[in-house]
């Protein structure tokens, strides 16, 4: 965490203003500290990262036990080498569409929520100037851990705040930031997933850009998919990435304009997740929510 962030965050508990305890620090970065808000809430900065003890997902990333046993570079090597060519290739468009975006708004000072491993923070990171401010939120301490490590790596004089939060409560007033992304990460919220949308757009002036991969409303195999995560103890349904759906939870009821744009379109082949369905059309799609 650096020292300027200060002036950006507060208590997720009761939203007053923290101060600052340093324990370690390195070319202005806090590595090592604690938070304290007013009430005596206490926050600790461990790893470079702003812990505010959210806990990790049961259900797709359990990043704690993925990096248990394995290098994290590991682990991105093997992931990527999973991943099907169409993936990489409709990632690598929006993500450009994505700085695309944030160009034309000429946002400076963004948010990116649920960052997991980095696959649009890497990206911005590779793109971003010094000027830039990125705060990346995520439930887990240990990937936002990494991030951090990739990301000094690729672009060490981009300064990067990172906090293990709950993205349904950011700890952020209103209009904090320019703009908020998500690459993938609100659409994994399960069941949270409009509180995810509500709260990325309240922090940003200039609202959302958030990706879902979506499917047609009618797609022939979503009840052998639901029922395969019933009988597996998953408490998810694909129906939330049918195309009218997403469009729905987007709007928020009403309460929210949004654009959309297509960024990438196919059929999809076989994959380790979820959605896409194998064998059937799916598209990226970038929502526009202010």
């Amino acid at each position: 965490m650096y020292k300027s962030f200060l002036n950006m965050i507060v208590c997720p508990k009761c939203k007053k203003q923290l101060k600052l305890e340093i324990i370690k620090e390195e070319n202005d970065e806090v590595i090592e500290g604690r938070l304290i808000c007013e009430d005596e809430h206490i926050w600790i900065i461990k790893d470079g990262v702003v812990n505010l003890e959210s806990e990790e997902q049961t259900f797709m990333n359990n990043w704690k036990d993925y990096y248990k046993d394995i290098d994290y570079e590991e682990f991105d090597r093997k992931v990527d080498a999973m991943k099907p060519e169409m993936a990489k290739y409709a990632n690598q468009l929006t993500k450009e569409k994505i700085l695309e975006l944030i160009k034309s708004k000429e946002a400076k000072n963004i948010i990116d929520i649920a960052t997991g491993r980095g696959m649009l923070l890497t990206y911005l990171a590779e793109n971003f100037t010094s000027d830039m401010n990125l705060v990346c939120v995520d439930l887990s301490h240990e990937v936002l851990k990494y991030d951090r490590l990739k990301v000094n790596k690729i672009n060490p004089s981009l300064k990067v705040n990172y906090v293990a939060c709950d993205a349904t409560n950011l700890p952020f007033k209103n209009e904090a930031f320019d703009l908020s992304t998500s690459f993938f990460g609100i659409m994994n919220m399960g069941d949270m997933v409009s509180q995810g949308i509500d709260e990325g757009v309240r922090v940003a002036k200039d609202g959302l850009i958030n990706l879902a991969v979506i499917i047609k409303d009618d797609n022939p195999k979503i009840d052998e998919v639901n029922k395969y995560l019933k009988d597996s103890n998953y408490d998810f349904d694909v129906r939330g990435a049918c195309e009218s759906n997403c469009l729905k939870v987007h709007q928020g009821e009403g309460k929210f304009g949004v654009t959309v744009e297509k960024t990438y379109e196919n059929i999809a082949v076989k994959n380790e997740n979820v959605i896409p369905i194998e064998g059937e059309w799916f598209a990226y799609q970038l929502y526009q929510v202010k």
